[in-house]
């Protein structure tokens, strides 16, 4: 069992120091390349007299090798790290920084610091691999141990602010253990597919999974994902044997016919996280890869990343309409509360409840959000997921969906208040509302963005919409983009006045 990750990975370095453990499309990183990069970036921190006090670090990139050697460096100077993924919105990234108050932002990727409030220093990735060239050596002593933060993640907040999820060493150190131990049975030496962007915390089965099981990652930049002709060259060519991401992206690689068995023998393990896993995607998997091992896993953000997890077979997915979400991982219990109350019984539908050694302090710098997810239940951290679920006789979990207006699109996790917020920014939507269009499979195919617009002259809906769409750019994430638009003149209310948001939504998906 490990008990001390960042001394776990220098073990793990320094018994693997010849092998690969970072390819980025060819371009090859080995344990030892890890080892002296992330020393050497330790030793600047502390010369600089950058110390743990002064919080998180910042990281701004894209699946650059220099992002891992940067987390590992931090974590053995006593820093957690913050990934922010590039091309993240300016909004975004203003509230990320507004809430953190990094002293220190890590920029690979060219950050734009001159269209944002920051003060503190900036590196860019010329100067990191400076830093990396000077070899320092560098004895551990104050490394991120016990309840220290170990990451910042920032999910979306219902007032459009960004949450910063606390995640301690010992919560994604019982992650790390359970991912590496009997519940999934994945040997060492693997090779990991790295797509999952770091600033979605499903990143870390590939990436903490892999080093410290002596694995190799190879990465999608997220310029490949996002090309469907390159992303059907590239995939088939990885030597993967452990395909992580979320089903939305098991669903993109099932429509090349070069993902199979023949074009790929080595892939043997398919984990997903992060959304549901329908039994039509299990299935199709099936047919491509019939020897292959798929396991389903669930559990959200301050929750280090999974709390339950079941290995589906063929015949589950035959049998099943939707799938189970399975057991529990060792620390933790999840329990269906209804109306504030626990309940035993089996088949009772309520809101999941996760307790244990996985669950977060809290979000950060944000007491009033904290008081309100996370409580004390018997004594044990625990979080209200807003997930709605339920236990079977066999003690097997299953969730039914959102209990509120967040959902999953495509693996991210977006609030609708949020959609709704950005969108107001724009000078020609009066006022808007984000509604969810549901597939067959229970999943967020798109957005629709219901719009009273202002007064204007454009000579047809189709203008506005692309006017709107250019005003918006770089002020949106782009998955949060309505995919179509509608144009009303006002929205239904309910009885005490406010806008019938859920009657929209069952409109929306009649």
């Amino acid at each position: 069992m490990i008990s001390n990750i960042v001394r776990e990975f220098d073990r793990v370095a320094k018994e693997n120091a010849t092998r690969v453990v970072y390819d980025e499309m060819g371009q090859t990183h080995t344990y030892q390349d890890l080892l002296v990069d992330s020393n050497a970036f330790a030793a600047w921190l502390d010369q600089e007299k950058i110390v743990p006090e002064d919080g998180p670090i910042m990281f701004y990139g894209d699946h650059q090798f220099e992002m891992v050697a940067g987390f590992v460096g931090g974590l053995k100077a006593g820093h957690a790290y913050i990934p922010v993924e590039v091309g993240s919105a300016l909004p975004r990234m203003q509230s990320i920084i507004d809430a953190a108050n990094p002293r220190l932002v890590v920029a690979i990727d060219d950050f734009p610091v001159e269209k944002l409030n920051y003060d503190g220093a900036v590196i860019n990735k010329y100067e990191l691999e400076q830093i990396f060239a000077q070899r320092t050596s560098y004895e551990v002593t104050h490394e991120v141990t016990g309840d220290h933060p170990f990451y910042v993640l920032f999910t979306s907040g219902t007032t459009g602010s960004p949450k910063g999820v606390e995640i301690s060493h010992d919560n994604i150190c019982s992650f790390a253990n359970w991912m590496l131990g009997d519940s999934f049975d994945i040997p060492a030496h693997q090779i990991y597919l790295g797509q999952v962007p770091f600033s979605f915390d499903v990143s870390h089965m590939y990436w903490l999974t892999g080093l410290l099981s002596g694995s190799t990652v190879q990465t999608l930049p997220l310029a490949v994902v996002q090309n469907l002709g390159q992303l059907f060259t590239t995939l088939p060519k990885l030597d993967i044997t452990v395909f992580v991401g979320t089903p939305s992206f098991g669903d993109m690689a099932l429509l090349s016919p070069q993902f199979n068995h023949e074009q790929m023998p080595n892939l043997k393990y398919f984990v997903f996280c992060g959304e549901e896993l329908t039994t039509s995607t299990v299935k199709r998997l099936f047919k491509r890869f019939p020897d292959a091992r798929v396991f389903n896993t669930y559990g959200p953000t301050e929750a280090a990343v999974a709390v339950t997890s079941m290995e589906i077979t063929p015949a589950m997915a035959s049998s099943h309409e939707r799938l189970p979400i399975g057991y529990d991982k060792p620390g933790v219990t999840t329990t269906i509360w209804k109306d504030g109350q626990p309940v035993d019984e089996p088949n009772v539908h309520g809101e999941i409840i996760i307790s244990g050694d996985s669950v977060a302090k809290g979000y950060m710098n944000n007491p009033e959000k904290t008081v309100k997810n996370f409580f004390k239940y018997n004594g044990v951290q625990s979080y209200r997921t807003g997930d709605e679920g339920f236990i079977d006789q066999d003690g097997i979990r299953h969730i039914i969906g959102r209990m509120d207006f967040q959902i999953k699109l495509h693996g991210f996790r977006v609030e609708l208040d949020e959609v709704r917020n950005s969108l107001e920014l724009s000078e020609y939507i009066k006022q808007a509302i984000a509604v969810p269009k549901y597939n067959k499979k229970h999943q967020v195919s798109h957005l629709i963005g219901y719009v009273i617009a202002q007064p204007n002259d454009f000579k047809d809906e189709k203008e506005l919409t692309q006017a709107i769409r250019q005003s918006l750019a770089g002020k949106i994430m782009d998955y949060m983009m309505p995919t179509q638009f509608v144009y009303v003149d006002s929205f239904p209310k309910s009885a005490n006045g406010k806008i019938a948001v859920k009657q929209m939504i069952a409109e929306a998906n009649q």
